[in-house]
């Protein structure tokens, strides 16, 4: 083995020659990467549509409890509707449009009737939401007693 000697610095040959990589190896290295991040990105691709259902599935839930809220902090009846991409909580005494949102694309959304709700926080009738995409659905139901669960 050899020495070379670099000012006042001495320094083997073998690792004055080996510094950083080949270019060879940073091909391999780099084709590697993407084809990972390939296969990763195709695999998350086919999961977006759930969690955009399950998405807009907890923004219905929170919208019911909003309306459920609203009635008894106001102490008035509330009346949360959907239309086919948006909802819409009103104050069915003070006759005030209290809160109104679209859902996000590609979800539609279809009620057996609108969520009544007494200042008490129950309903008149239960209810059922369904969320859904172009692949799935899900359900969100109030029940009597006002409470709000997705299934």
């Amino acid at each position: 083995m050899s020495i070379v000697t670099l000012g006042r610095k001495r320094i083997s040959a073998v690792l004055a020659e080996e510094k950083g990589f080949t270019l060879a190896e940073m091909l391999v290295t780099i084709s590697v990467l993407g084809i990972l991040l390939a296969a990763t990105a195709v695999g998350l691709g086919t999961l977006a549509p759930q969690f955009d259902l399950d998405n807009a599935a907890r923004k219905v839930e929170m919208v019911l409890n909003q309306g459920r809220v609203q009635a008894i902090t106001r102490g008035h009846t509330t009346v949360v509707a959907f239309g086919t991409d948006a909802f819409t909580i009103t104050d069915n005494v003070a006759h005030e449009t209290i809160a109104t949102d679209t859902l996000p694309p590609r979800i539609t959304v279809s009620a057996d009737g609108d969520a009544t709700f007494t200042p008490l926080g129950t309903v008149t009738t239960p209810v059922t939401v369904t969320v859904s995409n172009s692949d799935h659905s899900r359900d969100v139901s109030v029940g009597l007693i006002g409470e709000v669960q997705i299934q």
